[in-house]
């Protein structure tokens, strides 16, 4: 992870990266089906990941059997997701303490993530990250989701710097591919969802975790 010394930004992924809680959408999506009586593969859910409401939508229309079911169940995960997100936003271990030696660093940085920018905003507000960061780009502000570049060349556009200069962290496929499409350095921090090895390769490092890459940054060059 040497490059990342280098820098001269950074990009986080918002949920499964900062905030664990790409498990509690989860749990809100198998809710949202027992109570609906729409049968759901379990491991369905996994395919989601990383992406943008409307592809979201498009992908579970095909799973239930049609939009209107699909919206259905949307509307129902997101009220079991409220009701989980009310119990506190679950941040990862290693978050704060890896943007705060950022800020001192004087390295600037945005969130990218697929959710609504207005949601996104919330969640950081509620968990005491907002201020780290500034700009967030949610996936409605962007033409193409993940995994096109679109977010993070927005992202990079929004800090003053090329992607090329701009460190990302990311969980999922498509992030990961969103982010080495847009040529920006790109460290894979693994959480609930697979990513097949061609994916993984994208990646110029790995990191356990968000503690990880903040020890390795606190360590002399």
């Amino acid at each position: 992870m040497d490059f990342l010394h280098d820098c001269a930004a950074f990009v986080f992924d918002m949920d499964g990266l900062l905030f664990d809680t790409e498990r509690l959408s989860q749990r809100a999506l198998y809710a949202a089906a027992a109570e609906l009586h729409v049968p759901i593969a379990e491991g369905a859910f996994l395919e989601l990941i990383g992406r943008r409401m409307g592809d979201i939508h498009q992908r579970l229309a095909v799973r239930v059997g049609g939009d209107a079911l699909a919206a259905r169940l949307i509307e129902c995960s997101e009220k079991h997701y409220e009701t989980f997100l009310a119990q506190g936003v679950p941040v990862k271990k290693g978050a704060e303490d890896l943007l705060m030696l950022l800020a001192e660093r004087g390295k600037p940085c945005a969130v990218a993530t697929s959710t609504r920018t207005v949601k996104a905003q919330r969640k950081l507000e509620m968990a005491g990250l907002r201020k780290y960061f500034h700009s967030v780009v949610g996936g409605d502000q962007v033409e193409r989701g993940k995994p096109a570049p679109d977010i993070y060349i927005r992202a990079a556009a929004g800090l003053g710097v090329a992607p090329q200069h701009c460190g990302v962290f990311e969980d999922s496929e498509p992030g990961l591919r969103a982010a080495h499409s847009a040529g920006a350095n790109v460290v894979w921090v693994p959480d609930l969802a697979p990513v097949d090895m061609e994916t993984q390769k994208l990646a110029q490092a790995r990191a356990d975790s968000l503690h990880a890459v903040r020890n390795f940054l606190k360590r002399p060059r």
